[in-house]
C-alpha cells in the first residue's frame, strides 16, 4: 500500500507514550477541602481525647497511644475510601506534523538561463558562491540547495516536522519522509504505526539516531517530465498526509504550468486546507526575448540522389522586426564525419513574433545517415539559448525496391505505373498480368512465368501491389503467405480496386487472412451500394485530403505541407470507387469522396488509406482512375507512385534483413518518453531464434549503452524491450544478427530522434506573476529567492500536536486487601482493649 492511500485516521497517528498515575476522584476543592481537613482533624481530636479520659481506668499510656493510633488508621483509611483512589493509564500521542516539499522534475527545469534580471542574477550567484555567472541549469539549482552545506535546507525544515519530499511533472511521485529531529531526541518509544502502514517511507524514517535519516535522502532530479501538473502534485501530497497537521508546502519550479487547473485554483485549494505555500522560483522572470526551433521536419528515410526537403517551424517572443541568422549543418554519422555547414538563410521576425517556415532543398549522392542540425545564431540579451538548436536524421538508401505487379487486366494504371517502375532504376519490377495469353512476353525488369505461390519466391519482393486480381489464380494458402511477408518480414502490400474483379476478390472468405491485413472495414453491403449509385459514372467528383494527411509520406511534396495544399488542389478527381465500411482505428486516412452523396457515419467515403502491420505496412486504394492526374502533369502521378510503393517498402528495407526485423514504435518521442523496441530474429537455418534475451544498444552523443531484451512468450522470435531517453538528440538503435555470415548484414538499426515537449518550451521564462499568486493566496504564504531557502526552512513553525488518552480508572480500595486490612486492626483494638479490660 503507498501513502496515498494511507487511511487519514492512521495517517495521523505519530508515536505513542504510556504512563500510570494514581488518582482520589472525590478529592474535595476549596472550601470542602478545608471543611474535610478540618472534619478530620477534629475525628483525631475526639480520638484522643477519648484515650486521654480512659486513662483513669488503669491502663498505661502506651497502651491508650497505640489504641488511639489504631483508632486513627481505622478513620484515616475510611476517609481515603471516602475519597476513592483509583489507577489511570494516560496514553500521550504525538501527532507529528509535516512539511511538503514539491520539486519541480518537468523538461522546462533542464534550461539554461542568461539571467538578465539583475536580483535573480544576484541570487544565484550567492547560491552558487561564484562573482561570474556560468550557464547554470534550473535542475542544477535545486540540487545545489537540497545538497548544500550537508543537506542543510532539509535539516533546517525537519528540525520542527516531518519532511515529505515529492517530485512532480505530469504525475507526482513520493521520493522519501525525513523524521523531524525531535523524534530523534524525543524518549518516546516509537508505536510504528505509521512506518508499518507506509513502507515507502521506510529508508528515510527508520535510519538510526540522530540527524542520520537526513543524510541517507539521496534526491537527485533528472528533467525529464513532458509537462507540469502542479494541481495534481497538491491534490496528492495533501491526501497522502491524511488528517496530520500541515505546516507548510514548499515549492521549486519556474511556473511553467501547462496540465491541470490554473496556480489561482490552486491556491484556493491549499487557502481551504488551511496550508501556506512557500514557493522558490527558478529561471529568469524577464519578459523574455527568445527563438526557438519549434518544429523540423524532414523524410525519414530517401533514395540516393533523389531531391527532399527539410522544413523549419521558428517561433520568437520579443524580437519583432530583427533579423535571424539560421543555418543547416550536415553531418555524416556513418562515416563518422564532422559537422560542416551547408546552407543558411536569414529571416526577418513578423509582428507578433510571426516567422514564415524555411524550407531547405537537399540532395544526397552518398549513401548513409545524415544528421542535419538547424541552429539559429543567439540574439542580444537571449533568455534561453538551450532551444535555439534541433536536430533531424535523415537516411539515405540506394537498395532497389523489388516489387511484384499483380493485375487482373491492363488497365491504364498498370500500363502507366508499370512503365515508370521501369524506367525508375530504383526499382527491380516483375509483373504478372492474370489476362495475358500464357505464351506472352511478361511485362517487368525481372520476367517471371508464374505466379510466386511459394514462400521463398514470395518473400524475395518488398512490395505486393495487386490492382483488380482475378481471385481464381489466389487460396488460402497464398493468403497466409502474404500475411507472413507483411507482419513478420516487414513488407508492404498495396490492394487497388477496379470495376471488372476486385468487388468478387474481396468477398472471396478463402482470401479472409489476406483481406485483414488491409486498413479498411469491408462493407457487407457494399453490392448493394454500388447498384445504387451505379457502376458507371459519367462525371467525376472531388477528392478531399484530410487537413493531417498533407504531411503524410505519401501525399507530401518533398515534406513541405503547405506545398502538398497547393499541388492537391484541383488535381484530385474520381469516378468509380469501391465503398467501403470505415478505416480502421489504426489506419491513417490520406483521401476521401468529397461527393455529399458518398459519406455514411464515418465520413466521406474512404479512397486511400495506409497502417502499420506487424512489422510492415499495407495500403488500400479503392478507386482505379489515379491516371487521369497524368493532365495536370506526369510529376504528380509519378510522385504519387513512387512515395506510395517507396513508404510500404520501408519496412522491410530498413527495417531488417531476411533473417531479422527492428520495430521501434516511437520514432519521434520527446525527453522522458518510453521508447518500445521489438526485434524478430532468425537463426542460422531461418527459424526463429530461441533465447531468453538478447542484448540490443543505442547510441547518442558517441556514448553506447545496452539494452536488454526478453523474449516474447506468444511469438517465438520476438524479443522486446524499452528505454527511456534522457537527452535531446539523435538515437540509433542496433541489434546484432546472431551467426550472421560474412556476406549477410551484420546488424540492424533504427533511428530515434529525441526532442523536448513543446508545452515545455513554449514559456521558457519563469512565471513570477504565477508564483506570488499561487503563494499570497494561500493560507499564509510568501515568494522565496533562490537564496533566501534557509531563511524560508527556519520559517516554517513547529505545529505537531499532543493528545492525551485516559484510559478507564481502576478502583484501588474495593478489594479483599483493604477489607482484611480494616477489620485486622478493628480486632487488634478490640482485643487490646479486651486484654486491658476497657470498656
Amino acid at each position: 500500500m503507498t501513502d496515498d492511500l494511507i487511511h487519514p485516521i492512521v495517517a495521523a497517528v505519530g508515536r505513542d507514550e504510556t504512563k500510570f498515575v494514581t488518582e482520589l476522584r472525590h478529592l474535595p476543592e476549596g472550601w470542602f477541602a478545608v471543611g474535610a481537613v478540618a472534619l478530620a482533624a477534629a475525628a483525631v481530636w475526639v480520638v484522643v481525647w477519648m484515650y486521654r479520659r480512659e486513662g483513669r481506668i488503669g491502663a498505661s499510656t502506651r497502651v491508650r497511644m497505640f489504641l488511639a493510633t489504631l483508632r486513627c488508621v481505622v478513620i484515616l483509611l475510611l476517609g481515603v475510601i471516602l475519597l476513592e483512589p483509583v489507577r489511570v493509564k494516560i496514553l500521550r500521542r504525538w501527532i507529528d506534523s509535516y512539511t511538503i516539499v514539491l520539486l519541480d522534475e518537468s523538461s522546462s527545469m533542464d534550461l539554461a538561463d542568461n539571467y538578465r534580471d539583475a536580483a535573480t542574477a544576484a541570487s544565484v550567484k550567492k547560491v552558487l558562491g561564484v562573482s561570474q555567472l556560468p550557464s547554470v541549469r534550473r535542475v542544477e539549482l535545486v540540487n545545489r540547495i537540497l545538497q548544500d552545506d550537508g543537506r542543510k535546507f532539509l535539516r533546517d525544515l525537519a528540525n520542527n516536522n516531518r519532511v515529505k519530499i515529492y517530485t512532480f511533472s505530469d504525475e507526482a511521485h513520493h521520493v522519501t519522509t525525513v523524521r523531524a529531529a525531535r523524534e530523534y531526541a524525543s524518549n518516546a518509544t516509537p508505536t510504528g504505526e505509521l512506518d508499518s502502514v507506509n513502507p515507502e517511507a521506510q529508508p528515510a524514517e527508520t535510519s538510526a539516531s540522530g540527524l542520520s535519516g537526513i543524510d541517507a535522502v539521496n534526491v537527485e532530479l533528472t528533467a525529464l517530465g513532458s509537462a507540469t501538473n502542479l494541481e495534481r502534485a497538491f491534490r496528492r501530497s495533501l491526501e497522502s498526509v491524511g488528517g496530520a497537521p500541515i505546516a507548510g508546502i514548499v515549492v521549486m519550479t519556474d511556473g511553467g504550468v501547462n496540465r491541470g487547473a490554473p496556480v489561482e485554483v490552486v491556491a484556493r485549494y491549499a487557502r481551504e486546507r488551511g496550508v501556506p505555500v512557500h514557493v522558490i522560483g527558478l529561471g529568469d522572470p524577464s519578459a523574455p526575448r527568445n527563438v526557438r526551433v519549434a518544429e523540423v521536419l524532414a523524410p525519414q528515410n530517401v533514395f540516393k540522389q533523389d531531391p527532399f526537403a527539410i522544413t523549419v517551424g521558428l517561433t520568437a517572443e520579443g524580437l519583432a522586426g530583427e533579423s535571424l541568422h539560421l543555418t543547416l549543418s550536415e553531418r555524416n554519422v556513418t562515416d563518422g564525419g564532422e559537422s560542416k555547414r551547408v546552407d543558411s538563410r536569414r529571416v526577418v521576425v513578423g509582428p507578433g513574433g510571426a516567422i514564415a517556415p524555411v524550407t531547405f532543398e537537399r540532395r544526397q549522392d552518398r549513401v548513409g545517415r545524415f544528421v542535419y542540425t538547424l541552429s539559429v545564431t543567439p540574439v542580444d540579451d537571449e533568455s534561453v539559448t538551450d532551444d535555439n538548436t534541433k536536430e533531424v536524421s535523415v537516411s539515405v538508401i540506394d537498395a532497389k525496391t523489388r516489387v511484384l505487379l499483380v493485375a487482373g487486366g491492363p488497365s491504364w494504371d498498370y500500363r502507366y505505373v508499370t512503365t515508370l517502375l521501369e524506367r525508375d532504376d530504383t526499382f527491380d519490377l516483375s509483373c504478372w498480368l492474370q489476362s495475358a495469353d500464357v505464351s506472352a512476353v511478361r511485362d517487368g525488369d525481372t520476367v517471371i512465368d508464374h505466379l510466386p505461390i511459394m514462400a521463398e519466391e514470395l518473400f524475395d519482393y518488398d512490395v505486393v501491389i495487386l490492382m483488380d486480381p482475378d481471385k481464381s489464380e489466389f487460396d488460402e494458402s497464398w493468403s497466409e503467405l502474404a500475411d507472413t511477408l507483411v507482419s513478420e518480414h516487414g513488407g508492404g502490400l498495396l490492394f487497388a480496386a477496379a470495376r471488372p474483379r476486385s468487388p468478387a476478390f474481396l468477398r472471396e472468405r478463402s482470401l479472409k487472412k489476406l483481406l485483414a491485413l488491409l486498413p479498411v472495414t469491408f462493407d457487407p453491403e457494399a453490392d448493394l451500394v454500388l447498384n445504387q449509385v451505379g457502376h458507371y459514372q459519367l462525371t467525376s467528383s472531388p477528392i478531399e485530403i484530410p487537413e493531417d494527411a498533407f504531411s503524410h509520406p505519401v501525399i507530401r511534396d518533398s515534406g513541405d505541407a503547405i506545398a502538398a495544399k497547393l499541388a492537391w488542389r484541383g488535381i484530385g478527381e474520381v469516378y468509380w470507387h469501391y465503398p467501403v465500411l470505415r478505416a480502421k482505428q489504426v489506419a491513417t486516412v490520406l483521401m476521401r469522396h468529397g461527393s455529399p452523396r458518398m459519406r455514411n457515419s464515418d465520413g466521406g467515403h474512404v479512397l486511400a488509406a495506409t497502417q502499420f502491420v506487424g512489422a510492415g505496412r499495407t495500403a488500400f486504394l479503392a478507386f482505379d482512375s489515379t491516371w487521369r492526374w497524368r493532365r495536370f502533369g506526369e510529376r504528380y502521378y509519378d510522385r504519387f507512385w513512387v512515395q506510395l510503393i517507396r513508404y510500404l517498402a520501408e519496412g522491410k528495407l530498413l527495417g531488417g534483413s531476411k533473417r531479422a526485423t527492428l520495430i521501434v514504435e516511437n520514432e519521434r518521442p520527446t525527453i522522458g518518453e518510453a521508447v518500445t523496441v521489438t526485434t524478430r530474429l532468425l537463426d542460422s537455418r531461418y527459424e526463429p531464434l530461441k533465447r531468453d534475451r538478447v542484448v540490443a544498444s543505442y547510441e547518442v552523443e558517441g556514448e553506447r549503452r545496452e539494452l536488454e531484451l526478453m523474449a516474447r512468450g506468444d511469438r517465438p522470435g520476438w524479443f522486446e524491450g524499452r528505454f527511456v531517453p534522457d537527452r535531446v538528440g539523435s538515437y540509433r538503435v542496433r541489434v546484432r544478427i546472431p551467426d550472421a555470415r560474412v556476406d549477410e548484414p551484420q546488424y540492424v538499426q533504427r533511428e530515434v530522434v529525441v526532442s523536448r515537449p513543446n508545452l515545455e518550451i513554449l514559456r521558457p521564462h519563469m512565471n513570477k506573476d504565477a508564483l506570488r499568486v499561487l503563494a499570497e493566496q494561500s493560507a499564509g504564504g510568501r515568494y522565496w529567492n533562490v537564496d533566501e531557502s534557509g531563511e524560508l526552512a527556519r520559517s516554517i513553525p513547529d505545529l505537531h500536536e499532543e493528545i492525551p488518552i485516559r484510559s478507564r480508572p481502576t478502583t484501588l480500595w474495593d478489594n479483599a486487601a483493604t477489607l482484611a486490612l480494616l477489620v485486622t486492626l478493628l480486632c487488634v483494638e478490640w482485643a487490646v482493649r479486651k486484654w486491658n479490660r476497657l470498656l
